[in-house]
């Protein structure tokens, strides 16, 4: 494959820039650095919470430029905090997702104004909280948290159950609610508009690059949206089959720092 000097690269954070052990690789630290001194934007794609991503962000040397959370549904400037897009959930939808988890008893984590929040402190919160080094605020109802307009919901429970329900939750909320998969055990609910590749063809225009001079980088079900849409699509060696096969270039994790370093001394698209 011919690689071109992309325009900007978007990189997911949780299995592509981190591996499982949320240890920063230095060969992908120092690939992020060689973009950036070469001038190609870089910007990391997370379903993760503002405040989390930007901690992280800052740990790959990202203090200024845009990043993408809460997969998708919010666009914010790292350097002065600015919420530049935001997608949320319409209340009364919101209060069906809250209601239907409890029917099906399942965890879930609302996410309002950048907050966690929760209506048990079980082993589900904790860990999560834990992951992505926030708080959480627990709740006596959900219904009345989510009245202001949620960002997202992640529903959580083992593989195996995610495996079954996620299929049924996109088919329940089919065309009204954007259901996908991030980690194993994590069902990930936005509003339907709320996608990666929404959110970076929205930094597309902010930043007047063309789509085709992109590259987009993952490995999660999450991902296939973004990596499909980009100029140049890359899945992780590690990701599923159907996220590998999307792709237009599949490399190891452990290899994608040098990939940059590639992309860094390309061609020009």
């Amino acid at each position: 494959m011919t690689l071109f000097r992309p325009e900007l690269v978007a990189s997911d954070l949780d299995g592509t820039l981190l591996p499982p052990t949320l240890e920063i690789v230095p060969r992908t630290l120092a690939g992020v650095r060689r973009l950036r001194e070469c001038g190609v934007p870089f910007a990391i794609c997370t379903g993760r919470m503002f405040r989390s991503a930007r901690r992280v962000a800052a740990q790959f040397e990202l203090t200024e430029g845009l990043v993408v959370c809460y997969q998708g549904a919010l666009v914010a400037d790292l350097g002065s905090g600015e919420w530049l897009q935001h997608v949320t959930i319409d209340p009364p939808l919101a209060a069906e997702v809250v209601r239907h988890a409890r029917e099906i008893d399942i965890h879930v984590n609302a996410y309002v104004d950048d907050e966690l929040n929760v209506e048990q402190d079980d082993s589900w919160a904790r860990r999560y909280a834990e992951y992505a080094e926030v708080g959480m605020t627990v709740a006596d109802d959900l219904l009345a948290v989510v009245a202001a307009p949620p960002t997202k919901f992640v529903l959580c429970a083992e593989p195996q159950r995610v495996d079954v329900l996620l299929p049924e939750l996109q088919a329940l909320w089919r065309g009204r609610l954007y259901v996908t998969r991030s980690l194993p055990h994590y069902i990930e609910i936005c509003n339907v508009a709320a996608t990666k590749s929404a959110a970076l063809d929205f930094l597309c225009r902010r930043l007047g690059v063309l789509r085709e001079h992109t590259v987009a980088c993952g490995d999660g079900l999450n991902d296939l949206d973004m990596i499909a849409w980009a100029g140049l699509g890359v899945a992780m060696a590690e990701a599923a089959p159907v996220v590998r096969e999307a792709a237009g270039l599949v490399v190891e994790r452990e290899a994608l720092g040098d990939l940059f370093c590639r992309l860094a001394e390309a061609p020009l698209a």
